[in-house]
């Protein structure tokens, strides 16, 4: 059998997959080129001597996904080694007296979210880089200087994901010292709480909604 005649086929074939890996790059770098004035990463204080807690007590494995502007799934933020998806750790600690969340990475940077810049702790049903539907991703949506970001997270637990919603919704009922905020008025307008459902927001999440199960999936 004369193989020769599927020798330019198959040369063709090549050239084509390696010039879509060569655009792909080049729209990663354009990206982050695009969003180089994002701030970096928060940091421990101290190079991390000031970094206290005990993280396995909330601490969670499992996937970190992407992160995108917030409220546009589609649209990964690459600057800052956020574009990698990576296995991670995510726990919650207390930076020089402030409490953040620690967003450990394997593979990439590590980089802590403040609770001060935490606006919501949610769900969805999936972003760039990964799709399930329905509840499958915890999103924290935070503040990194002007920008609004979603930081999408898969934990391999779905207990873990209803403590860290949990934990979400206690630390927005709650100062840094610990004290209950008092509650707003019903005729005051907040912008982080409006009187009225935005069909924008964040799908609000009950936990005892489905058993935890546990996940296997892998990045």
């Amino acid at each position: 059998m004369d193989l020769t005649r599927y020798l330019p086929p198959v040369l063709a074939l090549l050239v084509l997959l390696i010039v879509l890996v060569l655009l792909a790059l080049w729209g990663w770098r354009r990206r982050a080129a695009r969003q180089g004035d994002l701030p970096a990463l928060p940091q421990p204080i101290g190079g991390g001597k000031a970094l206290t807690g005990e993280q396995g007590a909330v601490g969670a494995s499992g996937v970190y996904v992407a992160t995108t502007v917030a409220g546009e799934p589609l649209e990964r933020v690459t600057a800052r080694g956020l574009g990698a998806r990576s296995r991670a750790v995510l726990g919650e600690a207390e930076d020089a007296g402030n409490a953040v969340l620690t967003v450990g990475r394997q593979g990439a940077p590590d980089f802590l979210i403040p609770w001060d810049d935490v606006r919501s702790v949610h769900t969805a049903p999936g972003m760039v880089g990964k799709w399930i539907g329905g509840d499958g991703l915890l999103v924290i949506r935070w503040q990194l200087g002007e920008r609004l970001l979603d930081t999408g997270f898969r934990p391999d637990s779905a207990e873990d994901q209803d403590r860290f919603l949990a934990l979400g919704r206690e630390r927005r009922r709650t100062d840094l010292g610990g004290e209950r905020r008092p509650a707003a008025p019903a005729s005051e307008d907040r912008s982080d709480h409006p009187a009225t459902p935005d069909a924008s927001a964040p799908t609000p999440f009950t936990p005892e909604a489905r058993a935890p199960q546990p996940r296997k999936e892998q990045p």
